[in-house]
């Protein structure tokens, strides 16, 4: 698993650039507090890095540019479901656009992610009334949207996108990266993920292809 996932899943880091890192974490008993997660490389007051991390490692790192998926905002304290295992992150996306009379404004775009923290699964990123919802104690994110939200059910599958009901998009939730991550390739999905590659569902190279077949103990 973990070597098909670092080729599929490699973006060049400079770790030069990171700068200052922020740790957010979260109180517990007895005035103890457990890192959840680390921002870097800041950006005003937002950070192009997130890392989640569990127990002090590493479950996934995050990033995000200013005009490309955006920036973290640091919420304290962080947003998290009562039994600890989801948060919601925020994410803001900022750049120029022209206006029908040819004036060129600055604009934002605020984003919010639902993301598992013990495997550090997006399991959905939206904007608007979505992100004004609620943890419940059942597991759900309540919101107007979707009230019924349900944060297991809803993650990403591979069976989802060889139905339909996902199809991969620019979003960082919709990403072959984040479906391995939410849904890694295993004996129960094996034949949905032949049929992704058979498909070609996420436009992968021929090199990305056999690298997950192999790996998948495929011929």
């Amino acid at each position: 698993m973990k070597r098909y996932l670092a080729v599929l899943l490699a973006i060049p880091l400079n770790l030069g650039s990171f700068g200052y890192a922020s740790t957010e974490c979260v109180e517990v008993k007895n005035s103890l507090c457990i890192e959840r997660f680390q921002y870097s490389d800041p950006i005003g007051k937002r950070y192009r890095t997130l890392t989640i991390l569990n127990d002090g490692k590493t479950v996934r790192v995050l990033r995000g540019e200013i005009e490309k998926g955006g920036v973290f905002d640091k919420i304290n304290p962080p947003e998290l479901s009562p039994d600890g295992n989801f948060a919601l992150l925020h994410q803001v996306e900022s750049g120029k656009a022209e206006t029908s009379n040819g004036l060129v404004t600055n604009h934002e775009i605020a984003y919010c992610e639902l993301v598992n923290l013990r495997s550090g699964c997006i399991i959905a990123r939206e904007t608007g009334e979505f992100c004004g919802g609620t943890f419940t104690q059942d597991g759900r994110w309540n919101n107007q949207l979707y009230p019924e939200f349900n944060l297991t059910a809803e993650a990403p599958r591979a069976k989802k996108y060889v139905e339909g009901s996902l199809r991969p998009t620019d979003s960082p939730a919709s990403s072959l990266d984040n479906l391995l991550i939410c849904d890694p390739p295993d004996a129960n999905n094996k034949k949905d993920y032949r049929t992704i590659i058979e498909r070609n569902t996420f436009k992968l190279n021929n090199i990305q292809r056999e690298v997950l077949r192999r790996n998948m103990n495929d011929k």
